[in-house]
């Protein structure tokens, strides 16, 4: 077999081409780019043996004759580098793919028109060998497919197996293996999101607020931010969403990204520009229908409870606080204080649908006594914000709470209809049935923008002080994230088949009265005590004839979840330490019931409830003299908590253990009693 003479420096064969390496300039040449003395019977191709010509050419100016004989004579000083591989003479116990340009090195695919093949990046080469171990040639091909950017997909490494268990290597390969492998060593202390899968779906999440699927797709709109030599596209909005949802100062965020503070302001400042056409495809009065709004944004208790029958937009609005730095403009200080909260704010209005949509963000505003929720409403309207009024229509509904009394019969002069919870008048201790019954269907649907308002409060950048710095920004930030909500944001309301019937349910029962009321209130049952028996309501012998209640049961009778989550915290006070559950049971009405519970706000203040039950095991009334204890619709949380413990938890067996907080807090009320006549008393007698 004819032995094979390899070119010392490209490593190729070249039969009728090879000439030895005899002269001294010529070893001295080929031995400073391949790191090694040269062997006598090693071998040149004539292309490389050119570019040696060239390289002589440029550094010796005598002897113009290029023959063999002449080599001798050429001193070559600072031999140029030349992008040529050494040869594959070094054999290490190292994994290997195979090197073949036909088939892709991951799922062995033959390439053609359909299957595309690629070069595999040297980023995407180092990565497999750090997390797979698994050496990949510079002349190895992979599918498109296969390839994040210049890496490799986590699905990719997953299914890449290695074909040698030992490899040749060149001198050039190490070298680029090592230096390669520092590069991503050095950058292992800091956030990497230009490799996809350096980083978990829960770091994407805890650190931006979005997966890294949804972070693929937002980062699809960030076509006009420049690339820069210290930070990518995909870190600059990294540095932006890490900032709204951890609100951790320029200083640390820079820490964490490896960048200077300037460098931080900078990327947040140019991912929030890079984002507007994002916030305005995703947020804004403009940015839907009023028909697709009504049809895809309104719940089915919503359209029940206020829609009269007609497809409605119902809206439901409210105003949030951003707190913000003292500032050193006094004017503005003191158009910035809030009397309510007592600091600094700025105030935001949210306008959002029944089920949690985000329809729009107005303001921010300012917060002294001239910018409540009623003064901006009024503004927003006056001014046309984002022509709102051409996007309502005639005997839309908007919802709200107590704090736009002032602007609901201007609202209602515009040809809309304001639903909002019913206060206490003057002197007045406690709502009627009727009012009770009517507040319980509008909180039904209003709760849902104090939710929004929690959510939106997740991006920690809002919930804490802001910088002055943001003031001028703050509306943009907060619409940006609000888009973020609606794109990528599951819908916090759902309906479902159920809905309707249980609204229905609620307006029926709002035109009836409180049928226990009139009993108590008519018999005095209230200042009496001689016509009750005190009974412990924790026996399992006593109240055997008490209704047994399912935890569906319980939902139907309260319409909410509220009353439901409140119940184990008034049941554990009333308990206290001796795990008793005491109530008092009439003698002179059948089956009626009176608990006295303590007030959660307030030490002095205490309720009564009374339940009213039947033998066949319904619960057929309820009154309490809290605020709202009249309604029917539904019931307050300390009916619910009675309703709660007797039908259903004291059946189970189980306890309602405190907080460990509690007993690692001191009181200083709590003193020990003092013995004045013990033999240690200061008293001195005469």
């Amino acid at each position: 077999m004819v032995k094979e003479y390899k070119c010392s420096l490209c490593g190729k064969c070249h039969l009728k081409d090879r000439r030895p390496i005899k002269s001294a300039p010529l070893k001295k040449y080929v031995s400073s780019i391949i790191g090694r003395n040269i062997e006598n019977d090693e071998v040149i191709c004539g292309k490389c043996r050119t570019m040696f010509n060239k390289s002589a050419k440029t550094n010796v100016q005598t002897n113009n004759n290029h023959s063999e004989d002449s080599d001798s004579e050429f001193v070559v000083e600072n031999p140029p580098i030349i992008d040529i591989q050494s040869p594959k003479t070094i054999h290490l116990n190292i994994s290997s793919t195979h090197t073949s340009h036909k088939y892709c090195i991951i799922c062995k695919k033959k390439g053609n028109k359909r299957v595309k093949l690629c070069v595999v990046p040297l980023k995407a080469r180092t990565q497999a060998f750090i997390q797979n171990a698994i050496f990949v040639d510079s002349k190895a091909r992979c599918c498109t497919s296969h390839l994040q950017e210049l890496h490799f997909s986590q699905a990719s490494l997953m299914i890449l197996k290695a074909k040698y268990t030992k490899s040749f290597f060149s001198r050039t390969d190490i070298v680029a293996l090592l230096e390669n492998v520092r590069l991503t060593m050095s950058k292992s202390s800091i956030l990497d999101f230009d490799n996809p899968s350096r980083l978990t779906d829960d770091d994407y999440y805890n650190l931006t607020g979005l997966t890294r699927q949804q972070f693929e797709d937002l980062s699809t709109y960030s076509t006009t931010i420049r690339q820069s030599n210290v930070r990518s596209v995909r870190t600059c909005l990294a540095i932006l969403l890490t900032k709204l949802r951890t609100g951790l100062p320029n200083q640390i965020i820079g820490t964490i990204f490896s960048l200077t503070k300037s460098q931080v302001q900078r990327s947040i400042h140019s991912a929030r520009t890079s984002l507007q056409s994002f916030v305005t495809q995703n947020v804004g009065f403009q940015h839907i229908s009023h028909d697709d709004f009504v049809e895809n944004h309104t719940t089915a208790t919503a359209q029940t409870l206020f829609g009269n029958n007609e497809k409605v937009a119902i809206i439901v609005l409210d105003g949030t606080y951003i707190y913000i730095q003292k500032s050193s403009d006094y004017k503005f200080q003191r158009q910035s204080y809030s009397l309510h909260k007592h600091r600094p704010l700025v105030k935001p209005m949210v306008v959002v649908g029944t089920d949690g949509y985000i329809l729009s963000v107005l303001g921010p505003y300012l917060s002294n006594g001239k910018n409540n929720d009623a003064a901006i409403t009024k503004h927003m309207v006056a001014v046309n914000a984002e022509g709102m009024n051409e996007w309502l229509q005639q005997d839309d509904v908007c919802i709200v709470d107590r704090g736009f009394r002032d602007v609901v019969e201007y609202l209602e002069q515009q040809g809309y209809s304001v639903q909002m919870p019913l206060y206490l008048k003057k002197g007045q201790k406690q709502h009627t049935t009727e009012e009770a019954n009517s507040s319980r269907l509008v909180t039904k649907v209003r709760w849902i923008v104090e939710s929004v308002n929690g959510r939106l409060k997740q991006w920690r950048f809002f919930d804490k002080v802001v910088s002055n710095h943001y003031i001028p920004f703050i509306g943009e930030l907060l619409r940006l994230v609000c888009a973020l909500c609606n794109k990528y944001r599951p819908a916090i309301a759902s309906s479902n088949a159920d809905d309707i019937k249980i609204a229905e349910a609620m307006l029926d029962k709002s035109k009836k009265g409180n049928l226990v009321q009139a009993i108590v209130e008519n018999e005095g049952l209230i200042t009496k005590r001689v016509i009750y028996t005190l009974v412990d309501g924790s026996s399992a012998d006593q109240l055997k004839d008490f209704p047994v209640l399912s935890e569906e049961k319980l939902r139907q009778i309260t319409m909410g979840i509220y009353q439901l989550k409140q119940s184990p915290l008034y049941v554990r006070e009333h308990i206290g330490e001796d795990s008793v559950y005491q109530l008092y049971v009439c003698k002179i009405k059948e089956n009626l019931i009176k608990i006295k519970l303590q007030s959660r706000f307030s030490n002095s203040a205490t309720h009564n409830v009374f339940v009213q039950y039947t033998l066949d095991g319904e619960i057929s009334g309820w009154y309490c003299t809290c605020k709202v204890g009249a309604r029917i619709v539904g019931c307050c949380a300390h009916v619910s908590s009675v309703l709660w413990y007797l039908g259903l938890h004291r059946l189970q067996n189980t306890s309602i253990n405190s907080p460990r907080f509690t007993k690692s807090v001191l009181d200083a009320s709590d003193l020990p009693d003092l013995d004045t006549d013990s033999d240690g008393s200061s008293v001195v007698e005469e």
